[in-house]
């Protein structure tokens, strides 16, 4: 059952105007987008290269494209990775009918020269003394250069924009999408980056507890570093979102705790629906559930939302709508 938790916005003064500034400096630059080697893995049907592009800062960014070789419409789905991880070719994603451009963020994978020197305390942590600086924003940036690049690159071939993300991609997606309002559907899994102040409560692992660890050490930090993290705040966006959302959440997670992904659900303005599994961020048996998130999000992809959809909003593993 969803739990009715909604914590008050802690939007800075000026949040609009900062992210208002950055997708202008987004937009006002030259991509210089390359499309380089292929990839192993196609088809006479689907074909996939690695692309490049600038991002914020002309960090070169680079990702993997899968799209099919005909001229018919399909759904582009935008999709990056976890913290501390690596995106790789969804060809599984493409074979069933969609276009893919899958990014990894600066400083991951192949955009790992991207962020050569990365903080100490830990990734998150990387040019926290200002919000222009940190590197959560740039991260932002990245998915959401990423999608203007994968929109200009499929042009008239794209029937519609799925923004995906799962833990630290799933919190760049909703951003992205709040800022950008490209996608027709958003589909994000346990995103990271809910509730600021609450996190540092309940994470024991992962992005939040870095910033924990850190605040710990250095408590004389704790206020600037809030007034920073408040800027990439996924529940101060949440309502800012303009495209219907699908939403998972594990009732059990250390990394990404249930109650921060409540927090953003109970403020989102459009329709959605929630999915609750057992389990997020975990080896055990039950995180095999989550393959209904995907087989979910895929099939509104290819077949569109249901009139119904968002006239339930939580569903329990097992529950899911036919």
């Amino acid at each position: 059952m969803r739990e009715q938790f909604k914590p008050p916005l802690t939007r800075p003064q000026d949040f609009s105007a900062f992210w208002r500034s950055t997708r202008l400096q987004l937009e006002q630059m030259d991509p210089k987008v390359q499309l380089d080697s292929a990839i192993e893995g196609a088809t006479p049907h689907v074909g996939g290269e690695i692309v490049s592009f600038l991002s914020l800062g002309h960090a070169r960014i680079a990702g993997y494209f899968l799209h099919w070789q005909d001229a018919r419409p399909r759904p582009l789905v935008i999709s990056s990775h976890g913290y501390g991880n690596h995106c790789r070719p969804r060809w599984d994603w493409a074979r069933q009918g969609v276009n893919v451009l899958s990014i990894d963020i600066r400083g991951f994978g192949i955009s790992r020269a991207a962020l050569p020197t990365p903080s100490r305390w830990g990734y998150v942590l990387t040019g926290i003394e200002t919000p222009e600086s940190s590197v959560i924003r740039a991260a932002v940036c990245d998915y959401m250069q990423g999608a203007r690049i994968g929109l200009e690159l499929c042009g008239d071939r794209t029937s519609k924009i799925v923004f995906e993300g799962v833990s630290f991609s799933g919190g760049l997606a909703l951003m992205s999408q709040a800022i950008l309002g490209l996608a027709d559907l958003l589909a994000v899994g346990v995103p990271t980056f809910g509730w600021a102040e609450g996190r540092n409560l309940f994470v024991k692992s992962g992005s939040g507890a870095e910033i924990s660890q850190y605040l710990a050490r250095r408590p004389d930090h704790v206020e600037d570093t809030m007034v920073v993290l408040r800027y990439f705040d996924a529940v101060n966006f949440a309502d800012q979102v303009n495209c219907p959302v699908l939403l998972a959440l594990g009732l059990k997670d250390e990394v990404v705790p249930a109650k921060t992904v409540y927090a953003i659900a109970n403020h989102l303005q459009v329709p959605y629906e929630l999915l609750e599994f057992p389990v997020s961020h975990s080896d055990g048996p039950e995180q095999q559930q989550w393959n209904q998130f995907e087989s979910y999000w895929m099939r509104l992809a290819l077949e569109g939302l249901p009139a119904q959809f968002g006239s339930r909003t939580a569903f329990t593993a097992g529950s899911l709508p036919d």
